[in-house]
């Protein structure tokens, strides 16, 4: 349970660096965006799905508090995406191929539908708005997914090595 914790912990405070390191926004989101990525892989890997899906639930609620999700209604769209990258990466744990490409693809590509029905159901029309939500819970979600699935499996390789 503690180290379930710690990893929680750790990752909100990953999180969290944007607030403390003045990047540009697409820097921000790679970077950032690729450390909770490997968070989610980490912590299922290294203490199990129940916590990384807590963690899962968690990180959406510290972005929509850090302005980083501009509508409420994306909170359970990123709980749906996270959610799924960690289950997926469970079921294809130990097929490397699989394991890299499908947890990314999945999450973008639900999380790309499931913020357009928000945006349909809202009725937002500003084209500005609608595109930069759209982007940001598609292309950088599978992007960040399978650069952060790399470092966790160098930080877990490297953990295991001491």
């Amino acid at each position: 349970m503690v180290r379930g914790a710690l990893l929680i912990a750790l990752a909100l405070a990953l999180q969290s660096l944007r607030l403390l390191i003045p990047l540009p926004l697409p820097v921000s989101t790679f970077l950032i965006g690729s450390l909770v990525h490997m968070m989610l892989v980490l912590t299922l890997k290294l203490n199990g799905k129940m916590t990384a899906v807590l963690l899962s639930i968690f990180l959406p609620l510290t972005a929509y508090a850090q302005g980083q999700l501009a509508l409420p209604l994306l909170i359970p769209v990123v709980w749906l995406g996270n959610i799924l990258f960690v289950l997926t990466n469970f079921i294809f744990a130990g097929k490397k191929f699989l394991e890299l490409l499908v947890p990314p693809l999945c999450k973008g590509v639900v999380m790309l539908a499931a913020a357009w029905l928000v945006l349909w159901f809202l009725e937002i029309h500003n084209p500005v708005l609608r595109s930069t939500i759209i982007f940001a819970m598609s292309v950088p979600q599978v992007l960040t997914g399978i650069i952060g699935t790399l470092l966790a499996w160098q930080l877990k390789n490297r953990l295991q090595n001491l």
